[in-house]
């Protein structure tokens, strides 16, 4: 067995630890072996221990479990997603966010919020709904918009074409939000990123919908590897360049766009782990999108933890959390990157 392979068994086991670690600490504490019994029982139905208190299995299995879980697949989804657009532009610094998939899931689920819409269809899942088919459209907007200006699709032309579609998103949103002030505190919920109380439906269509993304995405691992030298060596290479890069750029916003969906703009992630997996294991994405995923997941479960018990019983926007601590290293990847091209 490779090295890499080890390494990769022991991230897998060190974040199931940090996951039930995650779904034991609280406010009100629940030991290791309590907090693995609950869960056994849930899975298979079968009592393994003795007898424990019905809150503290509601607590375990009906709060904690499924926030955890969705702060896991969230964070793995995430930071998937920015290894990859790092990879297909080129640029450290690109990112779902930074192509204007945040702010166009924002607008599409502000504008339910803002208009009363978000009981129209099917309760909790109208303001999802609503974000990812905006997202999506922002990506095939963005996509068109860059074709029409650069046929060839350069990698500079879709990120300044990323920002410009942000910047023109986001004053939309805001100037639906000075309309309507009742709706300003959700639509701001919203964009902070919560994984509170969403129960476990976002985790069943999450889970399947980023296993599938990131196993396509996997797929390419070559292609990806190629790209990275450019689009001209990569074509020389066989590697049709253009659509591998409309259905890589796809396939991420695919996964940013159905995590934003159910927690909310969460940003930072995905420009923060995939560089530090880089500096860690390379570049080679055979290596990179496992260990993104897992460093991924493990971090935002470790964020979120932070964020329900540093100060409770009030609990902090992760959004904010996670921008604070990847700000720093947006900084670094920035200031290196400077330094690497002067």
């Amino acid at each position: 067995m490779s090295n890499r392979s080890v390494f990769l068994l022991i991230s897998a086991a060190a974040s199931l630890v940090i996951i039930i670690a995650a779904v034991a600490i609280g406010s009100v504490a629940v030991s290791p072996i309590e907090t693995v019994s609950i869960l056994v029982s849930r899975v298979t139905g079968i009592q393994t221990g003795p007898e424990i208190p019905g809150y503290r299995i509601a607590i375990v299995a009906d709060l904690r479990l499924p926030r955890v879980l969705l702060a896991f697949i969230a964070g793995a989804a995430l930071s998937v997603s920015g290894a990859v657009m790092q990879s297909v532009l080129k640029n450290p610094l690109a990112s779902s966010f930074t192509l204007g998939v945040s702010s166009g899931a924002s607008l599409g689920a502000g504008s339910v919020i803002l208009f009363g819409l978000s009981g129209a269809l099917h309760g909790m899942l109208t303001v999802p709904a609503a974000g990812f088919a905006a997202s999506i459209l922002t990506v095939f907007l963005l996509l068109r918009f860059s074709r029409a200006i650069d046929p060839s699709l350069r990698n500079n032309t879709i990120i300044l074409s990323g920002m410009i579609l942000s910047l023109f998103l986001n004053a939309i949103l805001t100037l639906f939000s000075a309309l309507s002030a009742d709706g300003l505190k959700n639509i701001l919920s919203w964009q902070l990123g919560s994984f509170a109380l969403r129960g476990m439906t976002p985790v069943y269509l999450l889970l399947p919908l980023t296993a599938a993304g990131t196993l396509a995405i996997f797929r390419y691992r070559r292609e990806l590897d190629i790209l990275t030298f450019g689009g001209d060596e990569a074509a020389a290479l066989g590697v049709p360049v253009r659509k591998t890069k409309n259905t890589l750029v796809i396939l991420a916003s695919v996964l940013t766009g159905c995590t934003i969906a159910f927690t909310g703009v969460i940003g930072f992630v995905d420009l923060a782990i995939p560089h530090i997996v880089r500096r860690l294991w390379g570049p080679s994405h055979r290596t990179l999108i496992p260990f993104s995923f897992l460093f991924g997941g493990s971090f935002m479960v470790l964020a979120d933890l932070f964020c329900r018990t540093v100060y409770p019983p009030a609990e902090l926007p992760v959004g904010a959390v996670t921008a604070l601590m990847g700000a720093p290293v947006f900084a670094h990847i920035y200031l290196s990157s400077r330094r690497s091209g002067a």
